[in-house]
Order: structure tokens, then C-alpha cells, then sequence
């Protein structure tokens, strides 16, 4: 049940979802250029993430079908979904965990609500259009890379899929491509079979080396503040101080919540009880989200200096659902007495997302009413040199980077851009 009202929050929301005003932008760019001359401009004078870029251009070629958004982030979402099956299944095959089509296709769907409730600001990773081809798309990417390494015999059609996801992830996000790295490095120490690994480590360097040495990354740099040693180690600490005591656990919690039906499934699945002590492993667990954190936060601050984003923190959340769920399921094979506070939990769950989608579906829809008033205001041609807008309402998980009072405010000016006026746009009282 909770599965599939999870599926009916993403369905229902992405119905009410809105371009961002930094969104605009590129649509007004688009309007006015060439693919070819927006995406020059792109990697020659703002940032190298050339994967990325061509991913949410390309799409964005097709922003006149109806219901645009929605269909993008379905497709995404869809593509997320079966790139974590193709994990789970692989993981089934490699442990021997027995687990039929059916429940990895549930299952599947479940560990992506995990990784959605331990996302941190999801509205500007799964629901806001720019910011989803850099964070959302690299992480498809990576869990389709996995599934392929960890194959035991690999086609053509693999072998294809694999480079191409690891050139994206090297061409798009920093953290991933360093965890990647680290990984690889890893397994070139413990594997015999290191041909692999080599090829692995050289294509996510080249991916790297294309983004981070480009005319747009040096130039960005540039403007960007520098920071010395000491405020490099200051912001690191900080941000991960920051994620861990103060933000993630408004995730965390609703994660582990989520991800109760693994508890249920390891105790279904009738292993011989595993060689699993459970506090000594939630230490374990605890010590794992903490350097996934700092080592994700490291890689931020690295690249961005200290105008690093909350959202790039997606890569250190996917790896907590990991922790998560592993530990879960490793709790409940190990648990042979019956759980019946696990079952209320899932009574819980139910009436919780019950409430959760009753509210945020009147949230977003009141959202999207006055956003698209906003619009009609803004497009209907007036003589008025100057149109005030009204404030937009709480947009909860929707991303729209409200306007502000100063017309030359790049947001407003991104508007203006995208729907093509020429009136200047102020945000009112």
C-alpha cells in the first residue's frame, strides 16, 4: 500500500509541477539560439558539466508537448525505477537471496520511497527541471553502472550501457565520480581481474578531466569566492555538521519508516540466520553515513567553494537509503520471533502517507493555481511599463525560486527572458 501511494504522490505532483524561473532561461535562450550556440555558451563561459547539459538541452527541445514536465519526470523516474531493479536483481543473484520478480519489483519501488525521503531538499533535485539533469540523471546513472559491474557476464549491449553511464557520471557530478573512483581503486587492491577497473578508472577520468578543465569551470572559478585551507576545512566541518545535526534528520527518520518492509522481507526470506550483530553493525551503519557525508561535502566545497548547494548532498543520501535498507534486512533475517510493532508500523505508514498525499496534493494544487495566474498576468499584453506580481503561496515540494522586488534580479530577468516580454517584473507585498 504504501508503494503505491508513493507512486500517487509523484504522479499527482509532477500534475501540478511549474518551471522554475531559473528555468526560463534556457527556454529563452532556446527561443532566440541555436542548440548548438546555448550549449557553447554553456561549457565555454558558466560550468564544463557537458553531460548533463546536453541531457536537460535535449529534452528541453521538446518543451512544447503537453504536460512537458510531467512526462520528463515520469520517464525519469520509470528509468530510476528500473535501474534499481537491475541492482536488487543482481544483488538477488549474487547472494543468493531467492527473491522472485514480483518482490523485486515491489521492493524496487519501495528502496526508490527510501531514497526519496532521505533526500535532502528533493524539490530541487526530483522536481526541479535544470537541477534534475546534473543530480537525478547522474544518479540513474551510477545505479545502472553498478547493476552492469556486478553482472558476472557481460554483453555487448552492457559493456555499451556501462561506458556511456560513466561518462555521464564523470561529466556531471563531482561526489559521484570521487565514490566512483574510490571504488574502483578499491577493487583494483582486492580483485585479480583488474581489466575492468582500469578501463572503469580511465573513462570517469577523461569524463572528469572534459568538465573540470573547461573554459566555463576555470571561468566560473574565477568568480567564484576561493577559499584558503583553513576555510576549506571550516566549511567542510560545516557542512557536514550542518547535514548531519540539522538537516538530515528531517529525512532519516521518514527514510527508516519507508524502509520497514526490508525488516519484513529479510525475515521472509528464510536465510540461515546471518553472522549479524546488530548493534555492533548499526556502528558500522553510523560510521558509513558519516564518511559518505564528509567525503560527499569534501567534493562540493572542492569544486563549488563555499556556494556549495544542499542539493548536492543527493549523492551522500542515496548511499544513507543503501545503509539503510541493507541494515534492515540484515535485522530482520536475523530477528526469527514474530514483529507484531513491525506490522503496526505499517499501519502507521499508511495513514501517515494517507495524510501526507491529502495534504501536499492541496498544497501543490493551490500552488500551481497562482502560479499559472501569475502567468496569465505576466503574458497578457498591458501598456504598464512595470507589472507587480503577487508573492506565490508555500509551494512544498515544488521548486519555483520565487521573484524579487529588484527588477534586474536575474530571476526576474530569466522570466522575462523565457516568456518573452518586454515589461519589467517586480515581486509586490
Amino acid at each position: 500500500m504504501q508503494a503505491l501511494l508513493f507512486v500517487l504522490f509523484l504522479v499527482f505532483t509532477n500534475w501540478f509541477n511549474r518551471y522554475a524561473a531559473d528555468d526560463y532561461f534556457f527556454i529563452g535562450e532556446l527561443n532566440s539560439k541555436s542548440f548548438k550556440e546555448v550549449y557553447h555558451y554553456l561549457y565555454y563561459d558558466w560550468h564544463g558539466r557537458w553531460s548533463s547539459n546536453f541531457l536537460f538541452l535535449a529534452f528541453l527541445e521538446l518543451r512544447s508537448i503537453p504536460q512537458f514536465l510531467m512526462a520528463y519526470f515520469l520517464f525519469s523516474y520509470s528509468f530510476l525505477l528500473l535501474g534499481i531493479y537491475h541492482l536488487f536483481k543482481q544483488i538477488n543473484k549474487n547472494f543468493k537471496l531467492l527473491l522472485t520478480k514480483k518482490q523485486l519489483k515491489l521492493y524496487a519501488l519501495i528502496g526508490m520511497g527510501v531514497f526519496f525521503f532521505c533526500t535532502v531538499n528533493p524539490n530541487e533535485t526530483w522536481f526541479w527541471y535544470i537541477s534534475s539533469g546534473v543530480y537525478f540523471w547522474s544518479i540513474i546513472a551510477f545505479i545502472f553502472a553498478m547493476s552492469i559491474y556486478f553482472k558476472a557476464t557481460k554483453s555487448v549491449f552492457n559493456y555499451t550501457i556501462y561506458m556511456i553511464t560513466l561518462l555521464f557520471v564523470g561529466g556531471s557530478n563531482e561526489p559521484l565520480t570521487a565514490f566512483l573512483g574510490l571504488f574502483f581503486v578499491y577493487q583494483l587492491i582486492k580483485s585479480k581481474n583488474n581489466k575492468l577497473n582500469y578501463l572503469s578508472l580511465l573513462i570517469i577520468t577523461v569524463s572528469f578531466a572534459i568538465n573540470y578543465l573547461s573554459p566555463g569551470t576555470l571561468n566560473r572559478d574565477e568568480i567564484t569566492p576561493s577559499l584558503g585551507f583553513v576555510n576549506w576545512v571550516l566549511y567542510i566541518g560545516y557542512g557536514s555538521v550542518k547535514y548531519l545535526l540539522f538537516t538530515c534528520y528531517k529525512t532519516f527518520f521518514p527514510g527508516v519508516l519507508f524502509a520497514v518492509p526490508f525488516y519484513i522481507l529479510g525475515k521472509q526470506n528464510k536465510l540461515s540466520k546471518p553472522n549479524f550483530k546488530p548493534i555492533q553493525q548499526l556502528y558500522y551503519s553510523i560510521i558509513g553515513i558519516i564518511t559518505v557525508v564528509v567525503i560527499n561535502q569534501t567534493i562540493v566545497v572542492t569544486a563549488l567553494g563555499g556556494l556549495s548547494p544542499d542539493r548536492a548532498q543527493i549523492s551522500a543520501s542515496l548511499f544513507i537509503a543503501f545503509i539503510i535498507i541493507r541494515y534492515l534486512f540484515l535485522l530482520g533475517a536475523y530477528h526469527q520471533q514474530k514483529a507484531i510493532a513491525i506490522k503496526l508500523v505499517l499501519i502507521f505508514n499508511t495513514i501517515a502517507l494517507i495524510i501526507f498525499n491529502v495534504f501536499y496534493f492541496r498544497t501543490h494544487l493551490n500552488f500551481s493555481k497562482k502560479y499559472d495566474e501569475r502567468i496569465e498576468l505576466i503574458t497578457t499584453p498591458t501598456t504598464q511599463k512595470t507589472i507587480e506580481i503577487t508573492p506565490l503561496p508555500y509551494a512544498g515540494y515544488l521548486y519555483h525560486a520565487e521573484l524579487k522586488k529588484d527588477p534586474n534580479y536575474f530571476i526576474n530577468q530569466h522570466l522575462k527572458s523565457g516568456l518573452g516580454i518586454e515589461n519589467d517584473l517586480i515581486l509586490g507585498e
